[in-house]
């Protein structure tokens, strides 16, 4: 639809919520790559107070996930954020950037709050 295409345009942005779309971009680009934590990574979890042990943990329970962020990133690649649902009060993102057998890990966000207002729910 015409107003999507545009707020891409402007955005590039796309949230997806559709548990079949989630399904499928984990399945395609996700899943079964070997995970690369980046010096990016590294320095923001380390600030976080985040350990690649709960990163990896948290990582492989799919079903958890109930929405992605598809993001156009600085160089043109495309980017999934993942967020799950671990509990009632606690969200975590994990961002990704899928190229060939590889993921490379971005950053991962544990969220003790709603999300409601980042993706404009009401």
């Amino acid at each position: 639809n015409l107003y999507k295409r545009f707020y891409l345009y402007f955005t590039m942005t796309e949230i997806i919520e559709d548990k079949k779309e989630i399904d499928k971009i984990i399945n395609e680009k996700i899943k079964g790559k070997e995970l690369i934590f980046t010096a990016h990574y590294r320095l923001s979890a380390a600030e976080k107070g985040i350990e690649d042990k709960k990163v990896k943990e948290i990582f492989s329970q799919f079903d958890k996930v109930y929405l992605i962020e598809k993001e156009i990133l600085k160089y043109g690649d495309v980017g999934y954020e993942l967020f799950y649902k671990l509990s009632s009060n606690t969200d975590f993102s994990i961002a990704t950037c899928p190229q060939e057998d590889r993921l490379i890990i971005i950053h991962a966000v544990e969220y003790k709050r709603s999300l409601d207002k980042r993706f404009k729910k009401k």
